[in-house]
């Protein structure tokens, strides 16, 4: 007995399917676990999931396979004690029956309830657009709304029944959200988006939802952030400026000129661990695309990379949030002080809660991990690099976004 992928030679996540040879005449009992797994994932030894540190979903799977291992065993077992014939007929009537109970439609009065068992369920569920399961920052994003919508009914002192989300309703939570909680209109819109894609999971299950969600007057609503880009000059002044009494903000402003010239996110640009100045590209594998496309993706090395590195040799790693941190103090001490228009977060003393406001502020004070990829963006587009070129890289979807 053993397991193994359905397709072991995909590029996306595959099926993960449980072979048991019974006889030569019966020959072999397949059965499909329901479990998906990339297969750079999986050990092709042990035909397990291969073990890493930080990786909890696989440790997940590994628990659920050795659930199948342990049933297997004992149904065999029994059949032995009770002289049932162990037959491929009869391993699937059992099997059938202990693990499709999953499959069994549940059914439920009230939305959040429904949207606390998706959000359960999420982490094992592959997003039907990607064929991958859901990111990190996606299941995070459910858990947000879940609770959001959670206090949303205790403010209004009534449960919402799932199939009552109708215009009313929507306008009651928008009302709530902006008004009496005071998120942005762009949190705001986050929470209507997610709350769609609930209903429609409701509805794909089998429940009766009210339609008014495909409404247009049912909209996620959006306001273009308030951003800006560093040009050429300024990441110059940025490379040029002189951070050798102070290790720590040297440091971190090399790394902030990897950014600026690679167009990564902070979480891959911060754990590179190595770039040969020998090279004009470097090629990586952005994390967000190990559960979207799994595309890597080959970078033009500009020459203020190398210089740093030539220098200085490859910065040391940090976390995002000191990064954030000292590359504000970078620009402070460069001068980067002329008042512009963005949002700072500001913490609630009543409520602790943190809010966005928009208003004039000194640009370091508006500078964080995000700028590298729209400077990047911004300057290579004014370099007549090719815009299809630009967003494969920085992953935007259209020339507005940079």
């Amino acid at each position: 007995m053993y397991f193994d992928l359905k397709e072991p030679n995909s590029t996306q996540e595959t099926l993960i399917v449980l072979r048991y040879y019974i006889s030569k005449n019966e020959g072999r009992f397949v059965f499909s676990t329901g479990l998906t797994i990339h297969p750079q994932e999986w050990d092709k030894k042990t035909k397990l999931p291969i073990q890493k540190r930080g990786r909890s979903d696989l440790g997940s799977i590994n628990r659920k396979l050795q659930e199948f291992i342990v049933f297997l065993d004992k149904t065999v077992d029994n059949f032995d004690l009770n002289k049932i014939p162990i037959t491929k007929a009869n391993l699937k009537e059992r099997f059938a029956s202990e693990f499709n109970k999953t499959n069994e439609k549940k059914t439920f009065s009230y939305f959040t309830d429904f949207v606390a068992d998706f959000v359960e369920k999420a982490p094992n569920l592959v997003n039907r657009k990607t064929k991958r399961k859901h990111s990190k920052v996606q299941l995070k994003h459910y858990k947000t709304s879940l609770n959001i919508l959670l206090k949303y009914e205790s403010f209004c002192n009534k449960r919402i029944k799932i199939n009552e989300f109708d215009l009313k309703t929507y306008d009651s939570l928008c009302e709530y959200l902006l008004n009496d909680q005071k998120y942005s209109i762009n949190s705001s819109g986050e929470v209507i988006k997610n709350i769609k894609v609930f209903l429609s999971k409701a509805e794909e299950s089998g429940l009766t939802i009210n339609q008014d969600y495909k409404s247009n007057y049912f909209t996620t609503l959006k306001e273009e952030s308030v951003s800006f880009a560093l040009n050429e000059e300024e990441i110059e002044s940025i490379l040029n400026y002189d951070f050798s009494n102070n290790k720590r903000l040297e440091n971190a402003r090399d790394l902030f000129i990897i950014g600026l010239w690679t167009g990564l996110r902070v979480s891959d640009f911060l754990t590179l661990s190595n770039i040969n100045v020998k090279d004009d590209f470097i090629k990586v594998k952005p994390q967000k695309t190990v559960t979207t496309s799994g595309i890597s993706v080959v970078i033009p090395l500009h020459h203020h990379i190398k210089e740093v590195i030539k220098k200085r040799g490859m910065p040391h790693s940090i976390s995002d949030v000191k990064f954030n941190k000292y590359i504000k103090e970078v620009c402070k001490e460069i001068g980067f002080s002329e008042l512009i228009k963005g949002g700072l977060v500001f913490v609630d003393e009543n409520t602790g809660d943190r809010r966005k406001k928009i208003g004039m502020y000194p640009k370091y004070k508006l500078v964080s991990s995000h700028i590298c990829r729209r400077s990047f963006a911004t300057n290579l587009y004014k370099m007549n690099f090719p815009s299809l070129s630009i967003m494969q890289i920085t992953g935007h979807t259209t020339e507005k976004a940079f």
